[in-house]
């Protein structure tokens, strides 16, 4: 079924409030208002008011008895632009990577528990390695993955762990979770992450962490090859190469780099 097909009123009309009150942020409006503003019933509009404000996303002037955006807003547009914005001063170190190595070069932010690949760089041969923007890989396999995976607090790495430990490996479950730890480790000790033809067979892949200005990384930077191209004794070189790059992009964006 098409997206269009799945709506849930009391949303809808909660985002249209929103709207609204964006388009007319100039002052401050009654439920009246709202109400014949938006085609939604007086009491309806009330209670999604009522709801909004209690998770911060309206502003209520007990004064005016009159409602407006709030700063709930703000945090989650301010998430949003400094994502934006990231990718934006990480793209001329992205376009040098790839020049210096000559292997595709990818960009990845983390989105819940996945990472996906924001901007790239790559060869245009016949015969590349092409991964399309919008493209979503796991936290716990692979290099760009495990590289913000093994920034992340124990509880919330063993979550993703188990989660990701898929159906047909329950039988050696153990022994699956020893070795993701284990690469896990060796990732946060060298700064950054090795992948070994794990998500898909014969390619090779390294990357690092970016951080924000709290300390938390949010991005991730790597590079991909085949393995005649990225072969396992030049992993080292370009891993240190990435985690340079990713030291310089987090100094460029104001992050910090935890110890």
């Amino acid at each position: 079924m098409a997206a269009e097909g799945y709506r849930v009123p009391a949303l809808e009309h909660a985002i249209a409030l929103l709207r609204f009150l964006k388009q007319r942020n100039h002052r401050p409006w009654g439920v009246s208002e709202l109400s014949r503003g938006v085609g939604v019933n007086k009491s309806t509009c009330f209670t999604i008011l009522r709801t909004l404000q209690r998770h911060g996303f309206v502003a209520y002037d007990d004064t005016s008895k009159k409602y407006s955006l709030g700063t709930a807003l703000i945090e989650l547009g301010g998430a949003v632009a400094s994502a934006a914005s990231g990718a934006i001063v990480a793209k001329p170190f992205l376009l040098d990577l790839f020049e210096e190595l000559r292997l595709t070069s990818l960009l990845g932010r983390r989105v819940q528990d996945k990472v996906v690949v924001i901007d790239k760089a790559e060869v245009l041969d016949d015969f590349r390695i092409t991964v399309p923007l919008g493209q979503v890989l796991p936290l716990a396999t692979g290099a760009m993955g495990r590289s913000l995976l093994s920034r992340l607090r124990e509880s919330e790495v063993e979550r993703i762990f188990r989660s990701e430990v898929v159906a047909g490996q329950r039988a050696r479950k153990g022994a699956v979770l020893a070795r993701m730890r284990r690469e896990l480790e060796e990732a946060r000790r060298r700064g950054y992450a090795e992948s070994l033809g794990e998500i898909q067979a014969g390619i090779n892949s390294v990357a690092a962490p970016i951080f924000d200005h709290q300390g938390h990384a949010v991005l991730t930077i790597g590079v991909i090859g085949l393995g005649s191209a990225l072969a396992p004794r030049s992993l080292p070189r370009c891993g240190r190469k990435v985690r340079e790059v990713a030291s310089l992009i987090t100094r460029a964006i104001g992050g910090i780099e935890p110890k």
